[in-house]
């Protein structure tokens, strides 16, 4: 990973990760590095990335049970905006799949606050 892509992963996951409680490395099922991020209400946010793609996913779920949200950042901009966000809903799953929202009309903090578990 480059410095400037390393830097920026950095931020991202500093960013993202900041309102849980315990952040842990942690090793997925292929053997690639990751970080979990776990809070004492339910929450959690999962990211793994090498820095060579054009995006970076962090995965973020709870305290509802089943509700996945995943937000796809640019690592090709020094301010990581969103790409979009991936929502999985088990209630919504069988009628129409994974939601995708992009960014639009809709301002990003306004998606945020509403994506975002608390």
């Amino acid at each position: 990973m480059t410095s400037i892509r390393g830097r920026r992963v950095h931020r991202l996951v500093t960013r993202r990760m900041a309102g849980y409680d315990h952040v842990l490395p942690a090793v997925t099922a292929d053997g690639a590095p990751a970080l979990l991020a776990l809070s004492a209400d339910g929450r959690a946010a999962f990211c793994q990335t090498d820095g060579r793609g054009p995006s970076a996913d962090v995965v973020t779920c709870g305290p509802t049970p089943g509700v996945t949200v995943t937000s796809a950042h640019d690592l090709t901009k020094d301010s990581l905006p969103v790409l979009s966000w991936t929502v999985r809903h088990p209630g919504l799953l069988d009628v129409a799949g994974p939601l995708t929202i992009v960014p639009g009309d809709t301002g990003e903090t306004e998606i945020e606050a509403v994506l975002r578990p608390q």
